[in-house]
């Protein structure tokens, strides 16, 4: 008889080979509010007690004066952003940016308050409202190309002549004495036509002075600034000489702006009026704007 040779079994009697293999398990997935690191682990992220509501509509709304980053604690770029008109609205831009894609920080590094919860509806709101914004701008300029006097052609030489030289009379018989005779008036000579960056600096003029409320000297340096609107000197005194705006009514409003938003006192409101860093009014715009800053 042949010897039966023992085969290499497990357990069971399946052979070692076919026995089921451990099953490698996946890491854990990270919680909510602990992301995980390169190693798989997750650690707690730090919420701040600023809100991304409020954080956002102080950026869309007065992201000019930097409401957004002094509600945040970040005084110095706050101030910073203030003194440079928003960047001249780049870092306007970018600062609503930043808190729409919840990039923005507080002053310690912590993540605001309610971003998952409010992110959708702030970027339709802010989506529409730029949008809006736009659509409002290019009707004003329309409407204001259109109320822009058009050139008068010139009257030709002979038309002219014909009208101001008297036509011989004939006559056949003594004429018998004539009583005077009325001149014939001269026509005005047409008014110039107003260039089109003239007239394009005039709207531009007159858009920064309602709804930024400038001073004289700073409007003529946001229209000819190369980081601004860039137009000529020309331009630029044309539409500052012509736009009409009250100066005073203008430092009224900024004076206003800055004790709500600031809480600043008259006399630092006045040196930000007058300062040639800050909104160049002159002595007597910002003397009227303190004497009325309580009306």
């Amino acid at each position: 008889m042949s010897e039966i040779k023992p085969t290499n079994s497990g357990a069971g009697g399946v052979p070692a080979a076919q026995q089921e293999q451990p099953i490698p398990l996946a890491p854990p997935a990270p919680r909510p509010g602990f992301p995980a690191d390169s190693a798989g682990a997750s650690g707690p992220v730090l919420v701040s007690d600023k809100s991304f509501v409020v954080t956002w509509l102080l950026a869309l709304l007065l992201g000019m004066f930097a409401a957004d980053r002094f509600y945040l604690g970040k005084v110095g770029t706050g101030l910073l952003k203030l003194f440079t008109f928003g960047g001249l609205g780049v870092w306007v831009l970018v600062d609503l940016i930043l808190v729409l894609t919840g990039a923005q920080r507080d002053k310690q590094g912590r993540m605001l308050a309610g971003y998952d919860q409010n992110k959708k509806i702030a970027w339709i709101v802010s989506a529409a409202l730029i949008a809006l914004s736009m659509l409002i701008s290019g009707v004003n300029a329309a409407t204001a190309t259109d109320a822009t006097p058009a050139a008068v052609a010139p009257v030709a030489a002979e038309d002219s002549a014909a009208t101001t030289e008297p036509k011989p009379v004939e006559t056949t018989a003594p004429v018998e004495e004539a009583g005077p005779v009325e001149e014939t008036q001269t026509p005005e000579p047409p008014a110039p036509a107003v260039p089109a960056d003239f007239a394009s600096a005039l709207v531009k003029a007159a858009s920064y002075s309602k709804t930024m409320h400038m001073s004289k000297a700073g409007l003529y340096g946001q229209l000819t600034s190369e980081y601004g609107e860039q137009f000529s000197p020309e331009a630029a005194q044309f539409g500052v000489d012509n736009v009409q705006a009250d100066w005073n009514a203008n430092a009224l409003a900024k004076a206003k702006t800055y004790q709500e938003t600031m809480a600043m006192s008259p006399e630092s409101i006045r040196e930000q009026l007058t300062s040639e860093y800050g909104e160049q009014f002159t002595a007597e715009e910002a003397d009227f704007a303190i004497v009325h800053l309580n009306d």
